[in-house]
């Protein structure tokens, strides 16, 4: 099937779902990383500040796009042939997206062209400062794991630049859908791995690990709340005219669902295995280790959050309308069934948060 922006360049994601390097990129690489960092962290300061928006923070924006841009064209390797690449799943083939064993040299090239185009998107966007804030924040986080301060091989990944290469392209709701969930798809294979982490850390009784996990799993969920947010940066009549048809046929062979999204499920499949193997209450790590108890219960908040943002969301651009993927007349609506899998998740988390929801399904 062809994707839904079949301008945008094919996106190519690590099999092995990490998006961290193992080794230190190229000097100039390693340098245009350092500024993008900087100019992000300038852009988050200044979208959290009491003042508002003012001119100093479209300096900012414009600085991190600038520098995310020359990131983007500094770290740009060769591209490989995607012709040869399958698909892993229909949604990958919407997106434009491919999987394939990669070196770090071009995990950096793609993770950085993902967040250039993102960054980019911001001007313009009429998104929350808060989620904007939250979705630099992630991009911060994503943008340090590609430069490992204590690499494993401490000689620089090899680097042949590509040429002629710009991460701009053309605007637009239905483009920025797309992008925006490139950025979204990054964000959950982090956090999977954050989450992970977490819970390796906690069996092997590595405290300070755990901590360290859990705070930034929960600041890559929210940041891909505020990729969610992001993408639905759209009218509702923009949405049904311009997006949802091409989630469905004709424009595709069966209607595209979320659920089969790898990404997404690889960070739902670490977050149950973190709510039914830590199972201790809140109240009883919080005696242990209040720190903890605490980073811990933020991400369980982090992740009702999400879902909770998913059902406003989707109460915005779709309204009271079934899922496309629903055939029945009599099928409950979209928010209905978001609004049931958010009563199960609090339902599962609730003994391990500090305010958990006491939310019960009938029959359930």
């Amino acid at each position: 099937m062809a994707p839904a922006c079949p301008d945008l360049p094919i996106v190519v994601l690590p099999a092995n779902n990490v998006v961290h390097c193992l080794t230190r990129p190229a000097a100039p690489v390693a340098a245009a990383l350092a500024a993008a960092v900087e100019a992000l962290g300038g852009l988050h300061t200044g979208l959290l500040a009491p003042a508002g928006a003012d001119d100093s923070l479209t300096e900012a924006l414009d600085a991190a796009i600038a520098r995310t841009e020359e990131l983007a064209v500094t770290a740009r390797v060769a591209p490989m042939d995607t012709s040869v690449l399958e698909p892993i799943v229909p949604n990958h083939d919407y997106f434009g997206v491919r999987t394939a064993d990669v070196d770090d040299a071009y995990r950096v090239s793609e993770i950085s062209t993902i967040i250039a185009r993102t960054v980019a998107d911001l001007r313009g966007a009429r998104l929350d400062l808060n989620d904007q804030a939250a979705e630099v924040r992630a991009m911060i986080l994503i943008l340090r794991g590609l430069d490992p301060a204590s690499p494993q091989d401490g000689t620089p990944a090899a680097h042949t630049p590509a040429r002629d290469f710009s991460p701009r392209v053309d605007r637009g709701e239905l483009t920025r859908w797309v992008i925006t969930h490139h950025f979204y798809f990054v964000l959950n294979l982090a956090a999977a791995h954050a989450v992970t982490r977490a819970v390796a850390a906690l069996a092997d009784t590595d405290r300070d690990t755990a901590v360290a996990a859990f705070r930034d799993a929960s600041v890559l969920v929210r940041g891909f709340t505020a990729a969610m947010m992001h993408s639905g940066d759209m009218s509702a009549p923009c949405y049904d005219a311009l997006v949802r048809p091409t989630m469905y046929p004709p424009a595709v062979p069966a209607a595209l669902t979320g659920r089969t999204q790898p990404e997404h499920k690889a960070f739902r499949k670490a977050m149950r295995k973190l709510a039914t193997t830590q199972t201790e209450p809140f109240a009883k790590v919080a005696v242990a280790d209040p720190e903890l108890a605490i980073v811990r219960d933020g991400l369980f908040e982090a992740d009702l959050h999400d879902i909770e943002r998913h059902i406003v969301v989707t109460a915005a651009l779709v309204g009271d309308d079934q899922s496309i993927i629903q055939v029945d007349e009599s099928a409950e609506s979209a928010i209905a069934i978001l609004r049931t899998m958010r009563h199960t998740r609090a339902m599962s988390y609730r003994p391990l948060m500090r305010f958990g929801d006491p939310v019960e399904i009938v029959g359930a």
